[in-house]
């Protein structure tokens, strides 16, 4: 089925899903299929093969020596194309297996037989479901004796299960799914959980832990456990279905290694072998060179103050598009056995135009698919697309940062530093664009660009427009801010790259970077600056912004006031995820006497300490009244209102011709 398919195959309800897989302890693979009509799970045995890779001297010989000493199903002998660049081939020798068991026996055997194992990445259960052609969490269509098969629509349903996501954040713990439910016991969580009895949680190991020990029962309440993180369960279903991983193998996973995983599979096609070992080492290279190449994105370190008519264009996935476009992977840039090259003078970096590098292709399936659940989404309204894009945004916002990862099986850091030196460029070409239609950039975060002075929406339009046409990367308009404000640096006179907050055209708020915005932010502190930035909000021009300015001034006073006066202490409970910054520095109290994190603290007169009901703590009001002090800086100065930041022009646009 192609990926541009918008028939709703598998409609239909009751519907029996392959929910998960695992390797049989006797031959093939146990396929755990889940039926809608029952709401129940049963197991069957499957004859899949696994797949192994060895490399020999004699590779033949020992094909035939496994077909002959009846060690395997199968085996043969193929060539492949050996890293860093892919330039040359090995034969080696390919054999495939009954049993998960027996796969891992020949290849140890082998071992220490002085043959080498080869791709050994990913898992075995995953290249066999890939090889079966059985994406998890798929639709049942057809059962055989010893297998089923599967069909799958992108713009198709999910299965219909009793599933939760379990999370933590800003001092409380937090239940969505078939239950929605947020409270400060970790008890409550448990009797939830026993009392809904769901087929799946999904959860983080630290939150899994707590759960049990406060209610071993919760433990059988559940069929599985998904301990990957706190997503939502549509986004864990499309990174299965993505890279054939099982949710059995989704535990402690990752979204780079998802990612990894996808490309992996994608270079199997192309018969790439994989070896962790090997390394794209770079040459020796001068300090000019590194000052000039060795850098990021562009972040502007903007000016702080208040800003009217703020135009915020985004780039849609602009590292994600540059790596697609240009070819660029660890086995294409600076190839020195290509003939074929694309140079890129402003990264000093070649890109070779041969063939498809493994990244992109991986890349431009998923830019696909982005952009499908996109116009899904506003078609339909559906959130299950607006989740399955939110999967697929996480895997393109991984891909950039595994490119240069140092281990990295696609990537090198040629790759990277091509990638960040082209999105300099493009930036270079849109701030200049801007500049020619009289307007100020303001402030640059790595794809996003925010214009001041952009009289109307429709300008801001036009004015994507006009990027796009610059620099030939696509644009859209994120946001239209009728003002757009960016507090100071704690003790500074500087902005902060990823702190501002602004009143947008449709009469809502939008905050990034302040303590509202953060997790591990008290219920009441993040309530007092909501408040607060609800008053400014009534500002809709500069005339009434001061009557606002200090009716927010006056809401964190009150609870500045009804701090003093005492309230319930479940509102200044804080979570951490991290322990310290720095592997070497000593780490809190809180991390030696709590229970791993999260940690659920507050703010006592020794110190932070884990937050227990039904426990007297002598609370650090001082502690919290300082953070309604930060509050209150993250707010507008009286000054600002009159500032130069405020006064920008409107621009000319004579020649754009303007939408209303």
């Amino acid at each position: 089925m192609s990926m541009g398919e918008y028939s709703r195959v598998g409609e239909s309800w009751p519907a029996t899903w392959l929910l998960d897989a695992r390797p049989s302890p006797s031959r093939g693979v146990v396929l755990e299929l889940y039926e809608e009509a029952t709401g129940r799970v049963r197991e069957i045995e499957s004859d899949i093969l696994y797949y192994g890779y060895i490399y020999s001297d004699n590779p033949h010989a020992v094909s035939r020596q496994l077909v002959y000493e009846g060690l395997v199903e199968d085996a043969w002998v193929e060539e492949w194309f050996t890293p860093p660049y892919y330039r040359e081939k090995k034969s080696i020798v390919v054999f495939t297996a009954k049993s998960f068991r027996e796969l891992k026996r020949i290849l140890a055997t082998g071992e220490k037989n002085c043959l080498e194992p080869l791709n050994k990445y990913p898992h075995p259960l995953v290249e066999a479901l890939y090889r079966a052609g059985l994406r998890p969490l798929t639709r049942v269509i057809e059962l055989k004796e010893r297998g089923v098969s599967t069909t799958w629509s992108y713009s198709g349903r999910d299965p219909i299960l009793r599933s939760l996501v379990i999370s933590a954040g800003n001092g409380s713990y937090i239940v969505e799914g078939g239950r929605r439910l947020r409270t400060w016991s970790i008890r409550e969580v448990a009797s939830a959980i026993v009392e809904y009895r769901p087929l799946i949680v999904f959860t983080e190991p630290g939150l899994y832990l707590r759960l049990v020990s406060e209610e071993p029962a919760v433990r059988e309440s559940v069929w599985k456990w998904v301990l990957g993180g706190s997503f939502s369960a549509h986004e864990y279903y499309e990174w299965s279905r993505l890279s054939y991983t099982p949710l059995s193998l989704m535990n402690n996973v990752t979204i780079g290694r998802v990612l990894t995983t996808i490309e992996a599979l994608e270079s199997r096609k192309m018969k790439y072998v994989i070896q962790r070992e090997h390394s794209r080492p770079e040459k020796f290279r001068s300090l000019v060179d590194l000052i000039a190449l060795d850098r990021g994105g562009v972040v502007f370190k903007p000016r702080p103050g208040l800003y009217w008519n703020v135009c915020q264009i985004d780039f849609k996935s602009l590292y994600p598009s540059i790596i697609s476009r240009l070819n660029i992977s660890g086995e294409t840039v600076n190839d020195p056995y290509c003939k074929s090259k694309m140079s890129l003078d402003y990264a000093g970096k070649d890109v070779c135009l041969e063939r498809r590098g493994v990244v992109p292709s991986s890349l431009e399936k998923l830019l696909y698919l982005k952009d499908l659940y996109d116009r899904l989404y506003k078609k339909t309204g559906d959130e299950l697309y607006n989740a399955r894009k939110s999967a697929v945004k996480w895997l393109l916002v991984a891909s950039f940062g595994y490119l240069g990862y140092r281990n990295s099986l696609f990537g090198s850091i040629s790759a990277h530093e091509a990638v960040t030196a082209t999105s300099r460029e493009i930036m270079r070409k849109a701030s200049e664009r801007v500049g020619e239609e009289g307007l100020r950039v303001v402030h640059i975060i790595v794809d996003s660009l925010f214009v001041s002075g952009v009289p109307s929406e429709g300008c801001c339009g036009k004015l994507a427009e006009l990027i796009s046409g610059v620099t030939g990367y696509e644009t859209k308009v994120e946001s239209y801010y009728i003002w757009l404000y960016i507090p100071r640096e704690n003790g500074s006179r500087r902005g902060v790259a990823n702190r501002y907050y602004g009143l947008l055209s449709n009469g809502g708020l939008k905050i990034k970077g302040v303590l509202a915005a953060r997790r591990d932010t008290p219920e009441l502190v993040k309530a007092a600056e909501i408040e607060a930035l609800s008053k400014l909000a009534e500002a809709r021009e500069p005339g009434s912004f001061t009557g606002a300015l200090l009716k927010a001034y006056k809401v964190v006073e009150d609870y500045k006031l009804g701090l003093t006066r005492g309230l319930d202490p479940r509102l200044l409970v804080m979570t951490r995820y991290r322990n310290v910054r720095g592997g070497y520095r000593k780490p809190p109290k809180y991390v030696v006497e709590g229970e791993g994190p999260p940690y659920m603290l507050i703010a006592s007169k020794n110190g932070l300490k884990p937050y227990r009901e039904n426990t007297e703590l002598e609370i650090n009001l001082d502690y919290y009244l300082e953070m309604l002090d930060k509050v209150r800086r993250e707010l507008p100065e009286p000054g600002d209102v009159d500032a130069p930041a405020s006064q920008n022009p409107t621009g000319s646009y004579r020649e754009l011709a303007c939408p209303p």
